[in-house]
């Protein structure tokens, strides 16, 4: 019986579909249970993640912009996608689907725009030789444990900034920790704090369970003002409340980024 090749020795095209087509495999393991809130579930997300070494992170860059110009000339019309970096996230690439049907259109679109443009200029454009490792995977909007205040708008351009607190509930304790995110929006409406999140739900990775609060703001020292505000009320009238969150967490984990809308396909950039 002949072996199969080693990775390094297929086609490049089969190399890059390989890569491309991945996420159909993760999506098949994926708990029919969850794939069946697809109706219930406002918005799901698609995100592509890239580690790139701060030494290659310049090139990385610039292989960046000439790449965006690239697909932005090739992309059909109705693709969109939105950027955020940061030091820790690396680079971050989320598409909105509307359900986890979308998910096999968004794969045809792409697969096509790559066809078009030519699957070895492709490759010679990804810069894989600049990542140090990729990752895929959904996640899900938690609209009860998303708090949004008055006048909450999540508006890109006027917020780019971007807090992800990475928040891992104890095995088992996924409902418990889904109710107490509802008490913290209770809480933060109940003393009119002025910071909103989204909460988001992780469905794939090597880390379950996992749900991720995405607060916006204007700028780092806008959020770390509110913050500071925040944390004062917090400790003085939410301490329980912050214990009780606590015992539930195996880990938990905060980084920032900024939204890229010079790397981003959304209808301003079309």
């Amino acid at each position: 019986m002949a072996q199969p090749s080693p990775p390094s020795e297929l086609p490049k095209e089969v190399r890059m579909k390989r890569w491309m087509l991945l996420p159909l495999a993760v999506l098949m393991l994926m708990p029919a249970s969850l794939a069946a809130q697809e109706e219930a579930a406002p918005t799901w997300w698609a995100v592509f993640t890239e580690q790139v070494a701060p030494a290659n992170m310049m090139a990385f860059e610039e292989n960046s912009a000439a790449m965006f110009e690239l697909i932005k000339a090739n992309a059909p019309e109705e693709m969109v996608y939105y950027t955020h970096s940061g030091p820790e996230i690396g680079y971050m690439y989320a598409i909105p689907m509307a359900g986890m049907s979308d998910f096999m259109t968004m794969n045809e679109q792409w697969m096509g725009m790559v066809n078009q443009i030519g699957w070895e200029t492709w490759e010679e454009m990804s810069a894989d030789h600049l990542v140090d490792h990729r990752s895929m995977n959904f996640y899900v909007e938690m609209p009860d444990q998303s708090y949004h205040p008055e006048g909450f708008v999540e508006s890109l351009p006027d917020k780019p900034f971007r807090r992800f607190d990475w928040m891992f509930p104890k095995a088992g304790m996924e409902d418990e920790f889904n109710e107490v995110l509802k008490e913290w929006v209770a809480f933060y409406a109940e003393h009119g704090l002025e910071a909103g999140w989204t909460a988001y739900q992780a469905v794939t990775g090597e880390d379950l369970p996992l749900v991720v609060l995405i607060t916006p703001a204007a700028s780092a020292s806008v959020f770390h003002a509110l913050a500071e505000e925040e944390e004062a009320v917090v400790w003085e009238a939410g301490s329980e409340l912050w214990t009780k969150t606590m015992e539930m967490l195996r880990g938990y984990e905060s980084d920032d980024a900024s939204f890229r809308p010079e790397l981003s396909l959304v209808p301003d950039t079309m």
